[in-house]
């Protein structure tokens, strides 16, 4: 379970953060957001996670800090998950058109179950076959929180048209049970790639299509344990307005299963509105394999002092706020 915590968000390539923290300094980044996603998981039950991030730009001493805050709920268990990270990202330019980006991150990890909505053995009557309202489990007493410090470090090699990245998460493998006796719940190492590339499919300014029309491919890889994880999206970027597809890929020590779904976002002035749809998927030859259906919402705000010099330019890759 703690290894899915993290996952639940889909839209990598707009939120790259999340996994690679070094994207707070993207082009001296200053910019804040929120997200919003919610998993159908099967018989009505959800699982709701919501993400924040703030980024600031040091433009004179070549550095940009930033801050994101994940929180998970999970209704049926009472399990909330919570994780506030802290990055500081070091900007060096390699040449005129390409920038490294190294960071280091300190997160602190605080998950918790409410043991009034879980149902232990002794509750449950044979006899009558009613549930007792209370439990003399126990382990009850060992259900209570567990908190924990993360810590992590990632660069990205990034110009206006190409990105390529590394993240290692969970460096110090984090104990992460609820009875701090328990070695056997740490967190492993793990190990991500990102890459993406943008291009202008207007060159020549043709009226068919805005001025600034771009498509962005991208792609995040990622390994922690057994459990492997291939997220690619493709979007294009219509002026203000995007429309994308993606594809996500796991496999776990068990299964393994595949989410397709669509985005579309759309720019105002420093505000971005955005929503993502996966749709679900079960594996016609394994029955127990689910991929729930997935809803995203984001809402970002671009404070950046000189935004409105970009005139309708909407890329994804650009370098010219480090001037």
């Amino acid at each position: 379970m703690g290894y899915g915590q993290e996952d639940m968000i889909i839209s990598h390539s707009r939120f790259m953060q999340k996994t690679n923290p070094s994207a707070f300094g993207i082009n001296n980044m200053n910019k804040t957001g929120v997200l919003y996603n919610s998993q159908g998981l099967i018989n009505n039950n959800r699982i709701e996670s919501q993400y924040f991030f703030g980024a600031i730009s040091f433009d004179q001493d070549n550095f940009s800090l930033g801050l994101d805050v994940y929180s998970l709920t999970m209704d049926n268990t009472g399990l909330v998950n919570t994780k506030p990270r802290l990055s500081y990202i070091y900007k060096i330019q390699f040449d005129n058109d390409v920038y490294f980006l190294p960071s280091i991150t300190l997160g602190l990890g605080s998950s918790r179950f409410d043991p009034s909505k879980l149902i232990f053995e002794d509750q449950i009557s044979l006899v009558s076959g009613f549930l007792q309202t209370e439990s003399q489990d126990p382990i009850i007493d060992q259900i209570g929180n567990s908190n924990y410090m993360d810590l992590g470090a990632s660069f990205i090699v990034h110009s206006s048209n190409y990105l390529f990245g590394v993240s290692i998460q969970h460096l110090n493998q984090p104990n992460i049970s609820y009875n701090n006796e328990d070695t056997d719940y740490t967190l492993p190492i793990r190990v991500s790639a990102q890459g993406g590339y943008e291009f202008d499919i207007n060159p020549y300014d043709r009226s068919i299509m805005p001025r600034y029309s771009t498509v962005y491919a991208f792609m995040n890889l990622s390994k922690i344990g057994d459990n492997y994880d291939i997220y690619l999206s493709q979007e294009a970027q219509l002026g203000s307005f995007s429309v994308g597809l993606n594809q996500q890929f796991r496999k776990t020590s068990s299964f393994g299963f595949t989410n397709i779904g669509l985005s579309i976002a759309l720019a105002y002035e420093n505000f971005e509105f955005g929503a993502l749809y996966n749709f679900p998927f079960r594996s016609p030859m394994n029955t127990t394999v689910y991929s729930p259906s997935t809803i995203e919402l984001f809402l970002t705000f671009d404070f950046s002092p000189y935004l409105r010099n970009k005139r309708g330019d909407y890329s994804r890759l650009s370098i010219d706020n480090y001037y």
